[in-house]
């Protein structure tokens, strides 16, 4: 998939999202009006239920399937191999509590303070790297990464942090195999190792400080692995307008 088929499906995603969350509630509104459920007592329920209880959620993550789907066909089009993901999928299972609780924003119940605690650091890992990616390396002939194994090493240890970062803090990862596999003792095992390595990968602190600043790694290291590429660029587009054996 390349760059701007990518980006018009991640603003269709968005677009989606932005439809759920601020404006099907007046979708429910106006469909209990125009039913009539309101002259008959306990009847406009069942309806409310089903649209806020069920549609609304759904649409949310059908934005989200969209964006995992089309980040996946973008990395296998950069031919970014397969570990990126699986980086990325796990990311995406961590930070898919989070729009639910941004949905809650536009109804006046959702507080920053309640929107900072409930931040999961993959949610920045995900954001971080799906912009990344719209970068049109296919016009530039350019290397997603960057061309210095420094910085692809760099950039790769940060990924790997927040990803074994996502795996302890998520509760879903403890109970699939129970659910998948029927091996609740192996969930039992995991769901006890999750704090311990929570503790290691943060160094004992009670705060992600640690994590914020691998984040931060994370985000220079493809800034630059940009510059370098716009570098390339520039370049690449100098070259045709300079005569042979004039100075550049």
């Amino acid at each position: 998939m390349f760059a701007g088929r990518y980006l018009w499906w991640m603003l269709i995603a968005i677009a989606i999202f932005l439809f759920f969350t601020m404006c099907f509630d007046y979708v429910t509104w106006l469909t209990v009006v125009s039913s009539g459920c309101a002259r008959i007592a306990g009847s406009c329920g069942p309806i409310i239920l089903t649209m806020t209880g069920s549609m609304k959620p759904s649409g949310v993550y059908l934005a989200g399937g969209i964006i995992l789907v089309v980040t996946l066909a973008r990395i296998h089009y950069l031919s970014m191999g397969w570990v990126w993901g699986v980086v990325v999928a796990i990311w995406f299972v961590a930070s898919a509590s989070f729009p639910l609780l941004l949905a809650n924003g536009w109804t006046g119940q959702l507080k920053p303070e309640t929107v900072l605690e409930g931040l999961p650091v993959a949610f920045l890992f995900l954001v971080v790297f799906c912009a990344y990616i719209g970068w049109s390396f296919e016009d530039s002939g350019a290397r997603p990464l960057g061309v210095w194994r420094t910085l692809r090493a760099t950039i790769f240890l940060s990924a790997v942090y927040g990803t074994l970062l996502a795996l302890s803090e998520t509760p879903a990862v403890a109970t699939m195999p129970g659910r998948l596999l029927g091996e609740m003792q192996l969930s039992t095992s995991i769901a006890a190792l999750q704090p311990t390595l929570h503790d290691v990968l943060t160094l004992g602190m009670a705060r992600d400080t640690f994590a914020y600043i691998v984040v931060a790694i994370f985000v220079a290291g493809l800034a630059v692995s940009l510059l370098q590429n716009l570098g390339e660029l520039k370049a690449r587009f100098i070259q045709p307008f300079m005569l042979r054996g004039s100075r550049q």
